[in-house]
């Protein structure tokens, strides 16, 4: 006999997964929101207080429940092994076995399936993904539909920077506005029918990433860079039918030029004049 108890006197399985879990889903949200700005890449900006929020109550609930079970621990009354050969092997006094929570029900397999969720919690802590980008602005060809809207005058600036989200609206219900008018766009590149032909995108999003739709503007005049790039073009609206169902109109090229990926990569802005 070697003193160490069997069956009854097995050591209950830790309560401390759960708590921990809670703290980094909680620490990777905090870390997406407050400390970064990787959050944009899934959500709309608007949801950063919730985010912060849902993030900071997990991380409180799984320090309360860690400190609740440190409290157990220590309450938890110990016995010296009946067989031990020296009186030398303790432990607590728990008649439920590893598996079993006091009601003949068995858990080590819930616990191990409920761990698989520590994958996204560490995800979020260590691994920034890119923002959606040509895959999903292409895969199925649809574009994203534009509502009417008063448009305002324009300036008389020499170039005027758009949304694409506009510069599509006047295509379709104010192409007087667009007649000789050069503007800027920003977005980034999706290959096409030919090198010379190729789609500047933006992706907007409803609530989160998952639900991204483009718009998509028709690019000629110049050579299609690389897939993903972000670029400003300068030039001019071609005219041509652009209608609610195919609300993709056409753009001549006079200048081109590759910029940075935006903060928020689903904010369909106007390109900033330097």
């Amino acid at each position: 006999m070697t003193g160490r108890p069997t069956g009854k006197g097995r050591r209950r399985p830790s309560e401390l997964g759960l708590p921990l879990l809670l703290v980094l889903t909680g620490a990777g949200l905090l870390r997406t929101t407050v400390f970064s700005d990787v959050y944009l890449r899934y959500v709309k900006e608007g949801l950063w207080p919730y985010l912060v929020t849902s993030g900071a109550f997990l991380v409180v609930l799984g320090l309360a429940g860690i400190g609740a079970e440190a409290v157990r621990r220590r309450q938890q009354p110990l016995r010296w092994g009946a067989a031990s050969d020296r009186g030398l092997w303790r432990e607590p006094h728990d008649e439920r076995t590893d598996t079993d929570d006091g009601c003949g029900h068995e858990h080590n397999g819930a616990t191990r399936v409920a761990w698989l969720l520590a994958a996204p919690a560490l995800a979020l802590l260590f691994v920034a993904p890119p923002a959606l980008g040509s895959y999903t602005a292409s895969r199925d060809g649809a574009a994203a539909r534009v509502e009417r809207t008063a448009y305002e005058e324009l300036g008389d600036a020499p170039a005027t920077p758009m949304a694409l989200e506009e510069f599509i609206g006047r295509s379709i219900y104010d192409t007087t506005s667009l007649h000789d008018r050069k503007v800027l766009l920003t977005g980034f590149a999706t290959p096409g029918r030919s090198p010379d032909i190729w789609y500047l995108n933006r992706l907007v999003v409803s609530c989160c990433a998952g639900d991204a739709m483009p718009l998509r503007v028709e690019m000629r005049g110049s050579a299609a860079p690389p897939k993903d790039t972000w670029v400003t073009v300068a030039g001019v609206w071609r005219a041509g039918e652009v209608t609610e169902e195919h609300p993709v109109p056409a753009f001549e090229i006079g200048d081109l030029r590759t910029v940075a990926e935006p903060r928020n990569p689903y904010e369909d802005a106007p390109p900033s004049v330097d």
